[in-house]
């Protein structure tokens, strides 16, 4: 039981301090996207998709098929 609060207390300590949005402009941000600013929601969009590394879209090769299957009798 000591050992479980200990580790959820731990989790929401280091939850706390993980980013740096976490300041006020990060969360005058949510504030407004919540509020209907969309310009607000694209920034947090950027910003998130910069921090994993660029594009969100799975890129995946092309799969070249033929366009018909012949019918052979």
């Amino acid at each position: 039981m000591k050992t479980g609060f200990v580790l959820i207390a731990l989790s929401l300590v280091v939850a706390g301090c993980g980013s740096p949005q976490s300041g006020v402009a990060g969360s005058s941000r949510k504030a407004d996207c919540a509020g209907g600013d969309y310009e607000a929601c694209a920034e947090i969009g950027h910003d998130a998709r910069a921090a994993m590394g660029g594009t969100t879209l799975e890129q995946q090769p092309p799969i070249m098929r033929p366009l018909s299957t012949p019918i052979i009798d």
